[in-house]
């Protein structure tokens, strides 16, 4: 491997040197990257990325420790801004997968649900008293046997409860809520 002597603006852009500095440098400024990302595949993308710049910038060195300067400097420079957008979009899908559904949603399809859930509650509260309970205790999502030991029951009364709940509701809120819609709510 040749040692870059002092470069001028003319040398630098010349194929044999660009060769020998890609050549010469490499590896090191890899091994660089590595110490910031540890993937090597996007380290080789980054000090790939540095000589393209290298190229492009037009940039003119008076001596090797300035090439050097610029080489690390610049691959550091990469690897921070890398590692800054994988943070960004690590926020991102983490927003994107506890956030967007409810966002995704219209303002009339939240509305709409709100007044279904109003009724819902409405139509529960002239349930017998009994039926009431294991009702509300449903829309706070405990499973049968939560319920059963919530309210000192059965199981097999918190499901005959379930049951006779589920026909006064379809009875009160099948002129109001379309049936498919109902029939999802009851089986809740």
């Amino acid at each position: 491997m040749a040692t870059i002597t002092p470069l001028n603006s003319s040398s630098i852009y010349d194929e044999k040197i660009v060769r020998e500095l890609f050549e010469q440098h490499y590896t090191p400024l890899v091994l660089f990257a590595k110490g910031y990302i540890p993937d090597l595949d996007t380290d080789k993308d980054v000090v790939q990325e540095v000589f393209l710049s290298l190229i492009e910038s037009q940039e003119t060195f008076n001596d090797v420790d300035n090439l050097k300067a610029y080489l690390y400097g610049t691959v550091r420079h990469k690897c921070l801004k890398y590692l800054r957008h994988e943070e960004v979009k690590r926020r991102y899908q983490k927003y994107m997968q506890s956030e967007a559904p409810d966002e995704t949603r219209t303002y009339e399809e939240r509305v709409l649900e709100e007044e279904v859930y109003a009724l819902l509650i409405k139509a529960i509260q002239n349930l017998p008293e009994q039926c009431q309970k294991v009702y509300l205790l449903v829309l706070e999502g405990k499973s049968n046997q939560e319920i059963a030991h919530q309210l000192q029951l059965n199981i097999e009364t918190v499901k005959s409860h379930k049951q006779v709940g589920k026909k006064l509701l379809y009875d009160q809120l099948k002129h109001i809520i379309p049936v498919g819609i109902l029939i999802f709510l009851l089986e809740f």
